[in-house]
């Protein structure tokens, strides 16, 4: 009941902007997602399961990303209508005039982990991997420091890709990284590092992914924005009554093994329901750090997550 009156709320919200619903409106929707990401299990099973099609939708791959800034600036360029993301590059490309998208709904929450080499026993003086600045692994990572009485200047951050963070653990580069599922479980798998924090240790129920849409879109086609919701929750019900089937679509959309899709998605936690006020805490770090350089006037949260 709580996930139907979020989205009726949200649909309120898209008609209150000016939209007029047409039920019988037919658009082909391009849809974008980042490739081998398990936070974007909902949109592999939808694709899989054919739930787009079952709420008379028509649905086309407009893009398959490997990083969310580069799906952000598909956005921006007008070749996506909807699309699974990070809400840390969502959200800085929306308030730095990149892109104009709406979010609508959460994807999942947590996910991320603090990994170090086997033998490390504080932080201070380590050598620490980031995905990028203004990541929510950025935040993550300081709110990890906090809670051992550390701050950022006393670790040596540098910012990698996942994939070159494994490598670099192993070979003895780096001390450790934090980052998303499954780089977590495949660095302990591959007996390159331990888990020192899971990111629901630091910040219990953090935002990480989100379903958003172009802001014309949503306007121009509410209906279908209604429908699309649907489909996102009809996915995150599957994945909680069929686990084994998920982590058989998690495995054919990422090439993953059985063990570690397993693992990883254990430690995601799918949902459609936007938490409003951790948004907000995540703008509000993104302005302390002045990440936001917004190209012409300012945007406010609001329009990109809701009233409240």
């Amino acid at each position: 009941m709580r996930h139907i009156l979020i989205h009726a709320i949200i649909i309120f919200w898209l008609l209150g902007s000016g939209c007029t619903v047409d039920p019988h409106e037919r658009v082909v929707i391009r849809i974008g997602y980042l490739q081998n990401d398990l936070h974007h299990l909902p949109a592999f099973v939808a694709l899989e399961q054919g739930l787009f099609s079952q709420e008379g939708l028509e649905v086309r791959i407009g893009g398959i990303f490997r990083a969310g800034p580069e799906e952000m600036s598909a956005f921006g360029a007008g070749e996506l209508d909807v699309g699974y993301v990070g809400q840390a590059p969502a959200t800085v490309a929306f308030l730095n005039g990149v892109a104009d998208v709406t979010f609508i709904a959460q994807v999942n929450l947590e996910g991320s982990a603090l990994v170090v080499n086997k033998a490390l026993n504080s932080l201070r003086g380590a050598s620490l991997a980031i995905p990028g600045h203004a990541t929510m692994q950025d935040l993550l990572l300081r709110k990890a420091l906090e809670k051992e009485g550390l701050s950022i200047t006393d670790i040596k951050p540098l910012v990698l890709k996942p994939p070159e963070m494994l490598q670099a653990l192993e070979l003895n580069n780096i001390d450790g990284f934090i980052a998303w599922e499954p780089y977590p479980v495949q660095a302990e798998r591959r007996g390159a590092g331990r888990i020192r924090l899971r990111s629901c240790d630091v910040w219990e129920n953090h935002p990480c992914c989100v379903l958003i849409a172009d802001a014309a879109f949503c306007r121009q086609h509410p209906a279908s924005i209604k429908k699309i919701l649907a489909v996102h929750q009809k996915a995150c019900d599957f994945m909680s009554s069929n686990g084994l089937q998920s982590v058989a679509i998690g495995m054919k959309y990422t090439g993953m093994d059985q063990q570690t899709v397993a693992e990883a998605i254990g430690h995601i936690k799918y949902t459609p329901v936007l938490d409003r006020a951790k948004a907000i805490e995540f703008v509000d770090f993104l302005k302390k750090l002045r990440y936001i350089k917004p190209r012409g006037r300012e945007r406010q949260p609001e329009e990109i997550f809701g009233k409240p």
